[in-house]
């Protein structure tokens, strides 16, 4: 029996449609799988752990361990979700430490985003414009997206990171502590 076009037509169009569901469905699963890869449960809150709740970066005797969440978190969350790996937000200590971390954050950035931003431990001395660590010393390097910090800064700081590594606005970024971002670098001693 011989198929017309039109028959041929319609059967190419339902195979595409189903391929199409499916591709989606394996998207949103993979998506999915990224937050919440060993979870951890705070209150409300569920936040995934990188790499089995095991150091992503280890630099100068401390392990370093991204949280992240589909649902977005506060400064307030992500503080909760260190405590809870038993760590604090992290600090950054050097050009070096800059780089290690923002391959890491590059490395857990979800599918189809362009960009990923978290959380830190460090903040903005908004008279002198210069950044702390979180036990009150100057930070020993800092590195700010273009534009940052605003003319009225904001005392917490972030880290935004570019899928691409030649794009140039990749650093820090000073915000309020309520503003929502998709995870919390966080600082465990050993």
């Amino acid at each position: 029996m011989a198929m017309s076009k039109w028959s041929v037509s319609i059967i190419l169009i339902t195979i595409t449609s189903i391929i199409t569901r499916m591709e989606s469905t394996e998207t949103a699963n993979e998506e999915n799988d990224i937050f919440h890869h060993n979870e951890t449960s705070f209150g409300h809150s569920s936040f995934a752990h990188g790499n089995k709740g095991r150091c992503e970066v280890q630099y100068g005797g401390k392990c370093y361990v991204l949280i992240m969440s589909i649902a977005r978190m506060g400064l307030s969350e992500a503080e909760t979700a260190c405590q809870g790996a038993k760590g604090r937000l992290a600090n950054i200590y050097s050009e070096e430490h800059f780089h290690l971390i923002r391959a890491l954050i590059r490395s857990r950035t979800p599918i189809k985003f362009v960009y990923n931003h978290v959380w830190t431990g460090l903040q903005l001395d908004v008279e002198t414009r210069r950044v702390k660590l979180s036990d009150g010393q100057w930070a020993p390097f800092t590195r700010w997206v273009p534009n940052r910090p605003y003319s009225s800064p904001r005392p917490f700081i972030g880290m935004h990171v570019q899928l691409d590594n030649e794009n140039d606005r990749q650093g820090y970024f000073d915000e309020w502590s309520s503003h929502r971002v998709l995870g919390g670098l966080c600082e465990i001693p050993h």
